[in-house]
């Protein structure tokens, strides 16, 4: 007596189980009875996909359409299938032809869409993916679809509209509200950016990329608090992220959390002991903290990753040699900054009510006249960051000059365009190459990563005219000429300040005693000075 061929229903059932070997030798078997059983065809194609044999599964759907021209579905399978073979040119003749004889399908024309934005043909696949909405209002898939090609042809608000067409007809699409999220960052619309991320955390939880974008968000914003809550439970999902331990380390050194910071940083270490930037803040972190040591350890591991890099060795040597350090390394400083630069405005402005521009702008104003229409002066802004100062003095620049360190922070300073030149430097050695050029020198939260401040004072003397004006802030010091803090930044006696204005041939002309920022919502107190050159300087 014949075998009796499996029932179909049962083949299904082993299918959507997980039973595939079973099922697969069961649709044979349906066919082995009957090579013309389409729906067996169709079903063991889908199995194949499931199992990566591309090849038999277009085998299947092309013999299934054989047997049942034109059926929709088949079509619209294989047309997949030959474009994840990257067979684009076939699976667009077959999609095409199904067209001319079904003009009004708007499936076809999303998987016409999606093969086009396979190959790169982005108008194509936003014209395809347009076809289909025309012919299909509600058609989710299709406007997904449509805001990623819009993306990447880089039409960023078309795409916002069709993600928020897409949420209104399905407010639990997650991933529409997380590209919706992505295309707001990239417009700088944090607030909105927020939102759709918050959305995806009550839709789907735990999700990383929306972690991490909304730490991003927070960052930008200057929101340290939160963006290190949301790190945090990126950490939860990820904890060998060592851009995220880093990350955190930075913003737990600028709140000045420093036992925080070492503990992120030497995680990221543990994780990548090749970690260069993270072993060069650890050193930093334990200058900070006075523990010597440790410092000259990671310093040692900095140069041990990079043994070209002469700010690293000088730093080891000093620290060598029991010396205390007389700057914070060069490549603190940039790594610091680069890390800083996109959050770095709404940071000191919003969370630590950042007032020195503004404090040396009235220091200025008060010993000079300044002209209504301005313009009179060639302006040097040391460590100019992302210009804040340069904007306050924009005014009354002939001439405006940034230099600093950090290229990421001169890439924000040159995006307000209020600069005639930026320089990337370090201070010293640009000032070093500057003779009687400058009318007003400005350096805004600069001598605090600077300790020894004698060769400073003597390049920036050099490069005022006569009667031009140095105006700068320090933090207040009464141990010593100088001391790192708990931040790593430096702190200044007032007589050691007066001593080098002196010896280089300037007198002050103003100078006070400020609150310049907050620190962990306390006020930090900071000179203030505005020293003039003198005929008899140098």
């Amino acid at each position: 007596m014949k075998k009796t061929a499996p029932d179909l229903q049962e083949i299904y059932r082993l299918h959507r189980s997980g039973h595939l070997q079973e099922a697969e030798h069961d649709y044979l078997a349906v066919l082995e009875r009957d090579p013309s059983t389409v729906a067996a065809l169709h079903g063991l194609a889908i199995l194949y996909v499931q199992l990566g044999e591309l090849g038999k599964a277009q085998y299947h759907l092309q013999t299934a359409l054989q047997h049942s021209k034109n059926d929709s579905a088949l079509t619209l399978h294989l047309a997949n299938v030959l474009k994840a073979q990257g067979l684009f040119s076939q699976a667009i003749q077959v999609l095409q032809d199904f067209l001319e004889i079904y003009p009004d399908s708007a499936a076809a024309y999303n998987n016409l869409g999606a093969v086009y934005y396979a190959q790169g043909k982005l108008s194509e696949s936003v014209s395809s993916y347009y076809h289909a909405i025309e012919l299909q209002l509600d058609y989710v898939e299709a406007h997904y679809n449509l805001g990623l090609a819009l993306i990447k042809l880089n039409k960023l608000d078309d795409a916002v509209k069709i993600f928020k067409r897409l949420i209104n007809m399905n407010p639990h699409h997650e991933a529409g509200q997380f590209q919706l999220g992505c295309v707001f960052m990239r417009l700088n619309c944090f607030d909105e950016a927020i939102s759709c991320f918050l959305a995806v955390t009550e839709l789907h939880s735990p999700h990383f990329e929306t972690e991490t974008n909304l730490a991003t968000c927070y960052l930008k914003q200057g929101a340290l608090n939160q963006a290190k809550n949301h790190y945090l439970r990126a950490l939860e999902i990820a904890p060998d992220d060592t851009q995220i331990l880093f990350n955190l380390g930075v913003i737990n050194m600028q709140q000045g959390h420093t036992d925080s910071a070492i503990q992120h940083y030497q995680q990221a270490v543990k994780i990548n002991p090749d970690y260069f930037a993270a072993h060069n803040n650890l050193g930093v972190a334990f200058l900070a903290k006075q523990h010597m040591g440790y410092a000259l350890l990671h310093f040692r591991e900095a140069l041990r990753i990079h043994p070209h890099d002469e700010a690293i060795r000088y730093t080891v040597n000093m620290l060598s040699q029991d010396q205390r350090l007389l700057a914070a390394p060069p490549e603190y400083i940039k790594t610091l900054f680069d890390a800083y630069a996109d959050h770095y405005e709404p940071h000191l402005l919003k969370a630590l009510d950042y007032q020195v521009p503004a404090l040396l702008y009235r220091a200025v104003e008060g010993v000079r006249d300044i002209p209504a229409k301005g313009g009179m002066w060639t302006i040097l802004d040391l460590g100019c960051g992302t210009g804040l100062s340069g904007m306050a003095f924009k005014g009354i620049a002939k001439r405006l000059i940034g230099v600093d360190l950090s290229s990421k922070m001169l890439e924000v300073a040159s995006e307000k365009k209020i600069y005639d030149e930026l320089v990337l430097s370090d201070m010293v050695i640009f000032l070093a190459n500057q003779r009687t050029d400058y009318d007003l020198i400005l350096a805004a939260d600069v001598l605090v990563y600077v300790g020894d401040l004698r060769h400073l004072f003597i390049v920036v003397s050099q490069a005022l005219r006569t009667h031009a004006l140095f105006v700068f802030n320090t933090e207040i010091n009464a141990q010593g000429d100088f001391y790192m803090t708990q931040s790593g930044r430096f702190a200044h006696n007032k007589i050691y300040i007066d001593q080098l204005i002196t010896e280089n041939g300037l007198h002050v002309v103003a100078y006070q005693v400020a609150v310049t920022r907050l620190q962990n919502n306390e006020p930090v107190y900071g000179h203030i000075y505005a020293v003039e050159k003198n005929h008899s300087s140098v």
